[in-house]
């Protein structure tokens, strides 16, 4: 059972990725970044194998201790998925990792997207969710959390893209210029750019018990919905 964090200088709490679950320990006497979170994304590295200048975000989702129909986010943006240009664009303050409402043991699950990062690194990255385990019914997708999206394989395709330096400069190279238009086609036309490379799928995943609720309230499912299940 979870119990409040008494030991000032350390947050820790247990992921589980796949079928394993791994220490997050966030030291807050470490002082090698200007962030604390910034631990956060170098364990996340060690425990997926995707390299931390490749991800972008980490958000946190738990319970509300007071309202518990409600659920509380933190926030944290990489400050080294920033290119040395954008770098100046990283924001100051923001969600404190330090936060009171951490608890010793609590248990989260990874979730895991990725994104067109414009602004921050121009490329696509790795997103992660950390969803509060009490969230999740055992062995069923639910409305913070897709079982469907969480397997090997899934997570190896999204791994193998966000670590492909050419795949990614020839997608920079053909939707940048056009997001950095006025157009107000322009993320439009970048969708059209991500399904040419077969990626748009990635960004923009559906669950199937997503789709299945759509299907039930609408009697039908997006086109959008129609094409993610049927590529990748």
């Amino acid at each position: 059972m979870a119990e409040h964090n008494n030991d000032s200088d350390k947050i820790t709490f247990k992921v589980k990725h796949l079928d394993q679950y791994h220490d997050i320990v966030i030291d807050l006497n470490d002082d090698r970044n200007e962030y604390k979170h910034q631990q956060l994304f170098e364990q996340l590295e060690s425990m997926t194998g995707v390299a931390s200048r490749y991800t972008s975000v980490v958000i946190i989702k738990r319970p509300n201790e007071i309202n518990r129909s409600l659920r509380n986010s933190w926030h944290f943006l990489n400050q080294k998925a920033f290119t040395p240009d954008l770098l100046m664009r990283y924001p100051i303050g923001g969600d404190d990792i330090r936060s009171p409402h951490f608890r010793d043991g609590e248990r989260f699950h990874l979730q895991y997207w990725f994104a067109y990062e414009e602004g921050i690194s121009n490329r696509i990255n790795m997103r992660y969710k950390l969803v509060d385990e009490r969230d999740i019914p055992g062995g069923d997708c639910c409305r913070h959390f897709c079982q469907y999206q969480c397997t090997e394989g899934y997570f190896n395709r999204l791994k193998d893209l966000v670590s492909n330096e050419k795949l990614n400069a020839k997608i920079t190279q053909s939707v940048q210029p056009l997001l950095e238009t006025l157009s107000h086609l322009r993320y439009l036309e970048a969708d059209k750019i991500f399904r040419e490379f077969n990626v748009k799928q990635y960004l923009y995943p559906v669950c199937v018990w997503l789709h299945r609720w759509r299907s039930s309230v609408n009697g039908h499912a997006s086109q959008d919905d129609l094409y993610l299940r049927t590529r990748g």
